[in-house]
């Protein structure tokens, strides 16, 4: 009876960040709509349609900003919007509903 050798097998994992982006990209640009919505409601209607626009703009670029060297950074920016954004306008929020 003969005795096979094996060989190890390599197994090369590859990080592919590119579907990753695109999940957080479509997750931001719910988060903005929904801010935008919010700040339409509460009488900010200049930053509620500031807010659609980088929705906009980030929807449409979402395949560039995934591929690009840079599109950490832009995703980073984005997540300081949402927070800031969120912060002012939920502050107010509260704030419109007690009075």
């Amino acid at each position: 009876m003969k005795v096979r050798q094996t060989r190890p097998r390599i197994v090369t994992t590859t990080y592919d960040p590119v579907p990753q982006r695109l999940l957080v990209i479509s997750r931001y640009v719910e988060n903005i709509r929904r801010l935008a919505r919010l700040a339409d409601r509460i009488g900010h209607s200049e930053l509620g349609t500031a807010m659609m626009e980088v929705a906009g703009c980030m929807e449409r670029m979402s395949n560039d900003i995934a591929l690009s060297a840079t599109g950490a950074v832009i995703l980073r920016r984005a997540a300081r919007l949402v927070g800031t954004v969120e912060g002012l306008l939920e502050r107010q929020a509260k704030l419109s509903i007690l009075h």
